[in-house]
C-alpha cells in the first residue's frame, strides 16, 4: 500500500507482504480476538510491508477501516482475476527435449553413445533420460538427465534425488562412483559419473561365468562393490537397486557400482542394507552357476567348479533372516580367492 521499496532476493522491488493481520489492541482496525487463527482469514488478509505490518494496530489513525476495506477489495479482485486467467501455453516447437547427442555442462561436451534410455514422469511434465558418453578425454561416464519446463511433483522428488546423490558423492567415498560434473537449473537437472567402461556384469560374465577362471576373478573383482556398499552401510543407507546391467566391469573383470541406487531417495522408500547384502548375493550365485539360488542347494552342487568357500559364503548371505546374512565386507573377504 506504501509501495516502498523492499529488497527481494538480492533484487529491490515494490512488493508487499501478505500476512493475516492479528489483533493487539480492541482500538485497532482488528479489534479483537484471542489469536490469529480466531481471526478470519480471508477478511482480514492484508498487503502490507513489514513496516507498516507493526504499526496496523499500534497507530489505528493511520488505517481507517474505509481504507483496509478498499485494500481486501483490491485484492480479492486480483484474486478473481488469476483464477480466470487460462493456462499458458508453451509457443511453438516448446515440446520437452530428450537428451540429444551431447550434454554441456560448463563448457564441457559429455557426448552420448548408443541410444539412451528416456521415458517421461507419469505425470508428463519432465522426461528422464539415462545414457553412456565419452567426457572430453576419452573416459567413460554414466549421464542422468531430468528436463522439465513446469516439474510437477514427481518431477522435483526425481530432481531432489539426483541433487542429494550428487552431494552424497561428492564426499568420495571409498567404493563409490566418481562425481564427474553435476549441473542444477530451472529446466534441467544433469548428473555424470565416471564408469571403468561400457560393459555391464552381465555383458561380461554371461557365457563365462561357469569356468573355474571366471569363479576366480568374479571372487576377487567383486571387492570394489563390497567396499562401496559398505560405505552406503556405514552412513545407514542402502542401495536397494542392485542387478547385473547396473554394475559395471572393468577389462580383467573387477566390478564397480554404476551409481548409488536408491540410497538418496526419502527414508520411507530406502531399502535396507541386509537386502543389498542377498541382492548381490544372488547376482553371484546366477553368474556362477546359470541359474537363481535355490534354498539349500549349495552353488558348489550346481557347479563344481565354485569353491567351497565361496559356496558357504553365498550360502550365508542367501540366510533367510537378514542378522544372519552379515556384512558386506564379510562377504566380500569371504569371496577373495
Amino acid at each position: 500500500m506504501c509501495v516502498r521499496p523492499l529488497d527481494i532476493e538480492g533484487g529491490t522491488q515494490h512488493i508487499g507482504e501478505m500476512g493475516h493481520i492479528a489483533p493487539h489492541s480492541p482500538r485497532g482496525p482488528r479489534q479483537e480476538a484471542a489469536r490469529p487463527a480466531d481471526v478470519d482469514g480471508f477478511d482480514n488478509l492484508m498487503l502490507l510491508c513489514p513496516s507498516c505490518h507493526r504499526t496496523i494496530d499500534k497507530e489505528p489513525g493511520l488505517w481507517p477501516e474505509q481504507q483496509l476495506r478498499a485494500i481486501k477489495a483490491e485484492h480479492e479482485g486480483w484474486v478473481v482475476v488469476e483464477r480466470a486467467r487460462p493456462e499458458r501455453e508453451e509457443p511453438p516447437g516448446a515440446e520437452l527435449a530428450g537428451i540429444g547427442e551431447a550434454v554441456e555442462i560448463g563448457g564441457t561436451a559429455f557426448q552420448i553413445v548408443g541410444a539412451p534410455e528416456e521415458d517421461r514422469t507419469a505425470d508428463a511434465t519432465a522426461i528422464v533420460s539415462r545414457a553412456f558418453a565419452l567426457a572430453p578425454e576419452g573416459g567413460g561416464v554414466w549421464v542422468r538427465r531430468i528436463a522439465s519446463r513446469r516439474p510437477g511433483p514427481e518431477a522435483l522428488e526425481r530432481r531432489a534425488r539426483l541433487a542429494a546423490e550428487a552431494g552424497l558423492l561428492a564426499e568420495a567415498l571409498p567404493g563409490l562412483p566418481r562425481l564427474v560434473a553435476a549441473s542444477m537449473t530451472p529446466e534441467t537437472a544433469v548428473l555424470v559419473t565416471a564408469v571403468p567402461s561400457f560393459t555391464t556384469m552381465a555383458g561380461f560374465y554371461d557365457g563365462r561365468g561357469r569356468e573355474a577362471e571366471a569363479v576366480r576373478v568374479l571372487g576377487a573383482g567383486v571387492a570394489g562393490v563390497c567396499a562401496g556398499l559398505a560405505a552406503l552401510h556405514a552412513r545407514g543407507l542402502a542401495h536397494g537397486a542392485l542387478d547385473r546391467d547396473s554394475i559395471m566391469a572393468d577389462r580383467a573383470g573387477a566390478l564397480f557400482l554404476r551409481d548409488t541406487g536408491r540410497a538418496s531417495w526419502d527414508r520411507a522408500d530406502r531399502a535396507d542394507p541386509a537386502e543389498d547384502v542377498r541382492r548381490l548375493a544372488e547376482l553371484l550365485h546366477l553368474t556362477v552357476t546359470g541359474r537363481p539360488p535355490v534354498p539349500l542347494v549349495s552353488a558348489a552342487v550346481l557347479n563344481p567348479a565354485v569353491p567351497e568357500a565361496f559356496a558357504r559364503a553365498l550360502g550365508r548371505a542367501l540366510s533367510p533372516g537378514p542378522a544372519e546374512r552379515g556384512g558386506v565386507a564379510e562377504l566380500g573377504a569371504a569371496l577373495r580367492p
